[in-house]
């Protein structure tokens, strides 16, 4: 995020919202020194500068204005949740907006840091698999029912829009299908510990092969 960003950010949360200087030094990942910098000096400009010289501009209502206190709470207690996560948290809420200003509301009062672009290794359908896991034992306690996040894979993940391939998993998984090899008689040997370091893709090279995985889950 860049330094006007960040400054803007910091003002919004702090004035508007009222979050103390602490909160926003915690959310926003910098010092409370700098914090107070800021809006010292946004203080003693529009202290300094003549009534006649200040443009004000008319703050048009957003739809996410009611759940912003809803949606500060999610980031306290899942600092790293995903957009597609609160914007489904808040459709449950009633919300009928887009995911778009979800994610353009995220990136204004998170501190996003630059990533070191990754080669990415694309190949032909039926090459290469992918298996996602997760170190997280998820208690399911709405329904009473075990067959929960089957249901969302399949009303939810399946059928929408991947930001990355644009297309839907269940059809790309429909296309891929007469490409797919039959699993071995005998399960593979996963007794073999070691430590990896993941790069921002949350993907390691074992062997030469890129291995992908899902670093949490959150329901």
């Amino acid at each position: 995020m860049k330094d006007e960003q960040l400054e803007n950010a910091v003002i919004t949360l702090h004035i508007q919202k009222g979050w103390p200087i602490r909160r926003v030094s915690r959310e926003l990942g910098i010092s409370r020194e700098r914090v107070r910098r800021w809006l010292v000096s946004n203080s003693v400009l529009r202290d300094t500068t003549p009534a006649g010289e200040i443009t004000l501009k008319k703050k048009r209502p957003s739809k996410l204005d009611p759940y912003k206190d809803f949606i500060a709470g999610l980031l306290e207690k899942y600092s790293d949740i995903t957009g597609q996560r609160v914007y489904e948290h808040l459709k449950q809420k009633g919300f009928d907006g887009e995911i778009t200003i979800v994610r353009d509301y995220l990136k204004s009062i998170r501190n996003v840091v630059s990533k070191t672009p990754v080669r990415m290794v694309e190949t032909d359908p039926g090459r290469r698999a992918a298996h996602d896991w997760s170190d997280y034992n998820i208690s399911f306690t709405l329904s009473g029912k075990t067959e929960q996040l089957r249901r969302w894979l399949t009303d939810v993940n399946d059928v929408r829009i991947h930001g990355t391939t644009k297309k839907r998993p269940i059809d790309m998984y429909i296309e891929e299908h007469p490409f797919l090899q039959p699993l071995p008689a005998n399960h593979f040997d996963t007794s073999l510990v070691t430590h990896k370091v993941v790069n921002q893709e949350s993907c390691i090279y074992w062997e030469g092969y890129p291995v992908c995985r899902t670093r949490e889950v959150h329901v």
